[in-house]
């Protein structure tokens, strides 16, 4: 059994999407990143789906096998919050 484990992130829309690519996400109109991390299991929002945002502030999560370091220009976002704007999965 493979235990997984939500993360969620906010932070400018910018900082978010180099998260994300960093995992093996891409972009809207972007080419599909090389191998995914093997640690992700998937993404919200999913690849070439832009994050969603907010005032200004981009939300992301990632579900993953381990632990995945705090990228930089992101900061933790509240589980509750998250899931009310992004859903889960």
């Amino acid at each position: 059994m493979t235990d997984w484990t939500m993360i969620y992130w906010q932070g400018t829309p910018e900082a978010a999407t180099a998260a994300l690519r960093e995992l093996g996400w891409h972009a809207p109109g972007e080419a599909p990143a090389g191998a995914a991390d093997p640690r992700i299991g998937g993404f919200v929002p999913a690849a070439g789906t832009p994050p969603q945002t907010f005032d200004g502030v981009a939300y992301v999560a990632v579900a993953a096998q381990g632990e995945i370091a705090l990228p930089p220009g992101l900061a933790p976002a509240g589980p509750q919050l998250a899931r009310a704007l992004l859903g889960s999965f």
